[in-house]
């Protein structure tokens, strides 16, 4: 899993340079999105990829939903469908 995440630049940059499996990879990701929220939000995506990008983490969520990178996309759902009102 490292290598992968290592020919990434923007792996380096947000810390995920390194992880060894999926545990790491998820607490990894789960330091990072705590860290997004304290930053300034800035959008990126319209609102049709945003609720897009939602209904495919929650739909990933519910396959294993005790999983860690499971309920990362599931908090990650939450947060991206609570910012578009829905």
């Amino acid at each position: 899993m490292g290598e992968d995440v290592a020919q990434d630049p923007l792996g380096e940059r947000y810390g995920l340079v390194g992880v060894r499996d999926l545990d790491e990879y998820a607490e990894a990701l789960r330091r990072l999105v705590e860290w997004g929220r304290r930053e300034r939000c800035v959008a990126l995506l319209s609102e049709a990829e945003a609720y897009a990008a939602a209904e495919l983490l929650g739909q990933f969520a519910q396959l294993d939903p005790p999983a860690a990178l499971n309920q990362l996309a599931a908090s990650l759902a939450s947060r991206l469908y609570t910012r578009l009102g829905a």
